[in-house]
């Protein structure tokens, strides 16, 4: 139930932002229950940071600096830039206004919604309902600006809003790991090759020697055969000169032997030397794939942190992810990564539903799962063979389209989803 204890605006000391989460907040004046939403120089500027880093864009930070023609003194950097602008947003009354309206119109929607609250028990219940949509810049400002919001739901938010910052990273940071893995292993197998390319070099001009030296033989050879066999007819000795000739005949046919077993050598060198070169082409291929789906996953984190601007009527025109409220059944992978996959499926429009792949559940539910699925994803790093096989039998039983996915990593999972939104939406049930 909502008090009707008067809100007042923060004007006491300014704490820096690594104070943020202190126990301690500065106390606040009442004179009165405020009608007017706060300006965000009313607000404590230990909320800066986070108000201006969720809510607004560098391009949108930028085009202040123009406009007021601010000099940045560290440098042109992201970093540098938002430094400024949360520094200036508590000390300089104009950049503080054009804030306030700059955030005002680009999240005019939920500050129009949030007008409705009269209390602080329902802006926390506004507040709570966008993060489990995802849809949080917007709500973030309606939130923190809202004239009934205490000091301490603007904490509960901030703190909300700081530990959704490390979650978001450490999926990202994941990523990166894989990649880098990948990057060190292209770079051995590349190192490898090399020395298979100067070992097979060196091979191919010790059998091109061999092959010299023995012709030279099997001349020599041919020419002591012509010589005995001249000879042979005039001598006495006969049966000594036939005994050298037959010993001659196994030299060449020694000599024959080699030179076959140097041309198999050479085969399996140049076998081992295509092995190698189609090994790194698919690394290279696997190392495109990760860095694609790596740019993919950024873009789409972005995406479903920044609210949509775009009409309803949009359809794909604006590149956003729409599942168009298919229900997507998730079978194994990591547990501590489903609550993000069920907040980016239904963000996307679509109903999430997961089985464990037989860790704890049973094989047997996948069949009232399946029943409602539209398709079935499954990561084949971490779901076992007997569930894999039981999900593709009641696959091409159900005629239900599948995806494996090749890692459990979010950017796979985003990608796997895309691949989904790609496709024909089912048909409404008539």
């Amino acid at each position: 139930m909502c008090n009707s204890d008067p809100v007042t605006s923060g004007t006491g000391n300014r704490a820096p932002l690594d104070n943020a989460l202190a126990e301690s907040v500065p106390a606040e004046s009442a004179t009165g229950p405020r009608r007017r939403r706060f300006r965000i120089d009313e607000i404590d500027a230990q909320w800066h940071c986070a108000i201006i880093g969720t809510c607004l864009t560098l391009a949108e930070l930028k085009a202040i600096t123009a406009k007021f023609d601010i000099t940045l003194q560290m440098g042109p950097s992201g970093y540098n830039l938002h430094a400024t602008i949360v520094h200036l947003a508590s000390h300089d009354h104009r950049i503080a206004k054009t804030l306030t309206k700059l955030l005002d119109r680009r999240h005019g929607v939920a500050v129009s919604r949030a007008a409705k609250v009269t209390c602080d028990a329902g802006v926390r219940a506004m507040w709570s309902q966008a993060m489990e949509t995802g849809d949080i810049a917007g709500v973030l400002w309606a939130v923190m600006s809202h004239p009934a919001t205490d000091e301490e739901t603007r904490k509960y938010v901030f703190q909300d809003i700081h530990m959704l910052s490390h979650q978001v990273g450490a999926a990202a940071r994941a990523d990166i790991q894989h990649l880098s893995r990948l990057e060190r292993e292209k770079s051995a197998l590349e190192e490898k090759l090399a020395g298979l390319k100067e070992q097979h070099l060196r091979a191919v001009a010790e059998r091109d020697e061999t092959i010299r030296t023995l012709r030279r033989r099997l001349d020599h050879a041919a020419e002591e055969i012509s010589r005995l066999s001249k000879a042979a007819a005039t001598a006495r000795d006969v049966p000594r000169l036939l005994e050298q000739a037959a010993l001659l005949q196994q030299r060449l046919a020694d000599t024959a032997s080699r030179l076959t077993e140097s041309d198999r050598q050479k085969v399996d060198a140049q076998e081992a030397l295509e092995d190698g070169r189609r090994r790194v082409e698919e690394l290279e291929r696997q190392n495109l794939a990760q860095e694609q789906e790596l740019a993919l996953y950024e873009s789409r984190i972005l995406s479903l942190l920044t609210p949509a601007v775009c009409s309803e009527d949009c359809a794909w025109e604006c590149g956003r992810l729409d599942l168009c409220g298919r229900c997507i059944l998730f079978v194994g992978g990591r547990n501590q990564q489903m609550a993000h996959i069920r907040r980016i499926v239904e963000t996307c429009n679509g109903v999430f539903s997961h089985h464990d792949g037989g860790v704890e559940e049973s094989l047997n539910r996948l069949h009232g799962l399946m029943g409602r699925a539209d398709a079935i994803l499954f990561p084949v790093d971490c779901v076992s063979h007997s569930a894999q096989d039981a999900v593709k039998q009641l696959c091409r039983r159900w005629q239900k389209p599948y995806i494996p996915v090749r890692r459990s990593g979010l950017g796979a999972y985003l990608a796997a989803l895309e691949s989904v939104a790609r496709t024909a939406p089912p048909a409404p049930l008539s």
